[in-house]
């Protein structure tokens, strides 16, 4: 290899791997590299969480599109609420199995808590009774569905790689895994036994009605788990569970909430993560006695205008060139490397999801390199648009522009199964300026336009 190739080399990593929408942040990146929103959902379910008189009947889902900033504000909800609250964070897409069932969320946030237990204990040499006692109680819950189920042992085995606990006392956390450090090839082959282990018995599928007060059992062992990790930590248990929108489909995530009321039974509060799909579910409105629904709604880089037109909004953009910035900033980025029209084009095309956004930007990165170029022409950006954008129609046939037709001429999602699953899969963007307002991702609009002209 040349030096100036090496050189070119040596200019580039550093910068993709700032931009990498996939790199695992540390605990102490997010504030750093993640610009906030104005109405930061995490700042309201902290004033509730906080305020409540009895905070474990507050039960609350998260919903909006994939990589729209979810896990981002689970983890700044754990550090603003982790003085009154023993936080419990766990990463449901690595821990749950294909066709998991609301039981095994329920097991797996319970061995979750009864890892935390063992966190708070410390040392392992301390014989940690309470986890003992606890823990066999689950195991013989669990052992009423027959030979099938794991071993909760084998469950705490796995667990390390897919769960953060937080030490109330310093905003910090006990026990760090997926929550922001890079899983060791240990913990993800852990994390594989794990949900193996869950791909068993009652723990896959719907529940049949004759086990229902086989499941309250294990419920009611969870329970007992929380119980004792609170009075072991001085403060209630608050339970974290991200990562429900990365099932494979509409179908998988229903499951996993099929018999939700097992979780709304759990004696601690609660947010979970789900699909934007969430807000047309009736099981997750505003009923006293239910599941709270909280919207993160895609960062408004578009907007509606008096005359009915369509135009960039100068908030959510700004947001992005913020994000962008910080990056920058920490990573040394050459402040020239791309040109502010280009970072807006960039922003508007990510139809306000971070993850998208972040995705151009390197695929842009990648194709300055392949040019030997190094920043960013406006070329390279054309180029990573194109990609992206064709890589989003080859998905769609005849019917599926026919829905996006309608929501890019209504502003509103029609009911179906095909409409949902184009909202889950973020070709249907969802924004909140004024009104709550569905379009085409914008990848895709002139394509979808162009063959309404088509017509």
């Amino acid at each position: 290899m040349s030096d100036a190739r090496q050189d070119l080399l040596n200019h580039w990593r550093p910068i993709l791997r700032a931009l990498d929408p996939h790199r695992e942040l540390g605990l102490g990146e997010i504030e750093a590299l993640y610009a906030e929103r104005p109405a930061a959902p995490y700042k309201e379910l902290a004033t509730d969480f906080t305020i409540a008189e009895q905070p474990s009947a507050l039960k609350v889902i998260l919903c909006g599109a994939r990589g729209s900033g979810k896990s981002t504000e689970l983890t700044r909800l754990a550090h603003e609420i982790s003085a009154e609250f023993c936080v419990v964070h766990t990463d449901l897409a690595a821990g749950l199995p294909d066709h998991a069932s609301t039981l095994a969320v329920v097991t797996l946030l319970g061995v979750a808590s009864l890892h935390a237990i063992k966190s708070w204990q410390g040392s392992d040499d301390v014989v940690d009774h309470s986890a003992i006692r606890t823990g066999d109680r689950l195991q013989a819950a669990l052992g009423k569905f027959g030979q099938a189920v794991p071993k909760v042992s084998q469950l705490l085995d796995g667990i390390s790689g897919i769960v953060t606990v937080f030490d109330p006392a310093t905003a910090a956390a006990l026990a760090t895994t997926s929550m922001g450090l890079k899983a060791t090839d240990a913990a993800m082959n852990a994390g594989a036994e794990l949900r193996h282990a869950l791909a068993r018995g009652p723990l896959e599928g719907r529940l049949k009605p004759e086990q229902r007060d086989d499941a309250k059992a294990i419920v009611d062992a969870v329970n007992e788990i929380l119980t004792e990790l609170e009075q072991l930590a001085g403060r209630p248990p608050l339970l974290l569970a991200d990562g429900l929108d990365k099932r494979t489909g509409i179908d998988e995530v229903a499951l996993a909430l099929g018999e939700e009321y097992l979780l709304r039974e759990l004696q601690a509060p609660m947010v979970l993560t789900g699909p934007v799909n969430l807000r047309h579910d009736p099981r997750f409105r505003a009923v006293p006695g239910n599941f709270r629904l909280a919207l993160l709604y895609n960062t408004p880089v578009c907007e509606r205008t008096k005359d009915g037109g369509v135009g960039t909004s100068e908030l959510g953009i700004g947001m992005f060139r913020d994000l962008y910035q910080r990056r920058q900033s920490a990573a040394n980025i050459p402040p020239d490397l791309i040109a502010s029209d280009l970072l807006d084009r960039a922003a508007l095309m990510s139809s306000g999801i971070v993850r998208e956004f972040l995705t151009i930007l390197t695929a842009a990165c990648k194709y300055a390199l392949r040019e030997h170029r190094r920043d960013v022409a406006a070329e390279d950006l054309d180029a990573a648009i194109k990609a992206r954008r064709l890589e989003m129609e080859g998905y769609l046939n005849e019917q599926h522009i026919t829905i996006l037709r309608r929501v890019l001429d209504k502003g509103v999602v029609p009911a179906g199964e095909e409409a949902d699953t184009l909202l889950f899969e973020n070709f249907v963007a969802c924004y909140s300026n004024g009104h709550i307002w569905f379009r085409p991702h914008e990848l895709i609009v002139q394509f979808v336009t162009a063959q309404a002209g088509l017509e």
